[in-house]
């Protein structure tokens, strides 16, 4: 949640660990055969395949989802899905990686605020909101990351959450270094509230079949961004340092 480059300096740590995993897992399932660069009505054959796959996804999930669903929808032949792709696996990762950069990136933004409450806050409804906009592909590599036989899509989903904590973790650590919060299990506690933000996410976002209202989501961040502040151990300070 809390951002890197406000840490360490470091923006790159933020999701280097799930995008090197989310780049293990594309060449695993890469077409070999068909690895050239493709040209412009090739690449724009391969975006449509991508749309239909990603609304295939989110409408059937993972282990109901066809190639011929993907095909129909795109209104293509099934001989085109595999000039571009091996299979699903494929594709679906080719579907999950610009919703997993547009998660990382809510959690790695400055936001200009004038408290560490505030701060919490604000960050936790901009987490929640690129939830929501992602919720059926979040929910679907969910899915992947327990029933695939591929267990690339697990380790992506446990690297993506690692990330998390981590970021957790080492702004925790600088806050006690500032002198503002008090000695604790940095790890335990990034870990703690890791697992109630991701969950509230699922259960309240990912879950339900419709999109929560803006309001609700907004009211979701809220009350987590204030238990991130409520969560923080009483150091020397009476001040603290927004993350």
């Amino acid at each position: 949640m809390t951002s890197a480059s406000q840490v360490d300096g470091s923006a790159e740590t933020n999701v280097t660990g799930a995008a090197r995993e989310l780049s293990a897992l594309k060449a695993s399932t890469a077409n070999r055969t068909t690895a050239r660069r493709p040209n412009k009505r090739g690449q724009l054959m391969r975006e449509k395949l991508i749309g239909a796959a990603a609304e295939c996804f989110r409408e059937y999930g993972y282990t109901k989802t066809r190639i011929s669903d993907i095909v129909h929808r795109a209104g293509t032949a099934q001989g085109n899905f595999y000039r571009h792709f091996t299979g699903l696996d494929e594709i679906f990762v080719a579907t999950l990686e610009p919703a997993l950069a547009e998660l990382a990136a809510s959690s790695d933004r400055r936001l200009p605020v004038s408290d560490e409450r505030d701060a919490l806050i604000a960050v936790n409804v901009t987490f929640f909101q690129a939830y929501s906009r992602n919720r059926h592909l979040l929910r679907v590599m969910r899915e992947a990351a327990a029933v695939s036989g591929n267990d690339g899509f697990s380790r992506l989903w446990l690297r993506t959450r690692a990330d998390f904590v981590d970021r957790t973790e080492r702004w925790l650590k600088h806050l006690h270094d500032q002198g503002r919060i008090g000695l604790t299990n940095f790890r335990l506690l990034a870990e703690a509230l890791g697992c109630m933000t991701e969950q509230m996410a699922y259960v309240h976002i990912g879950l339900p079949a419709a999109t929560p209202r803006p309001e609700r989501i907004r009211q979701l961040g809220e009350m987590v961004g204030e238990i991130w502040y409520r969560s923080l151990p009483a150091g020397p300070d009476a001040g603290r340092s927004a993350p």
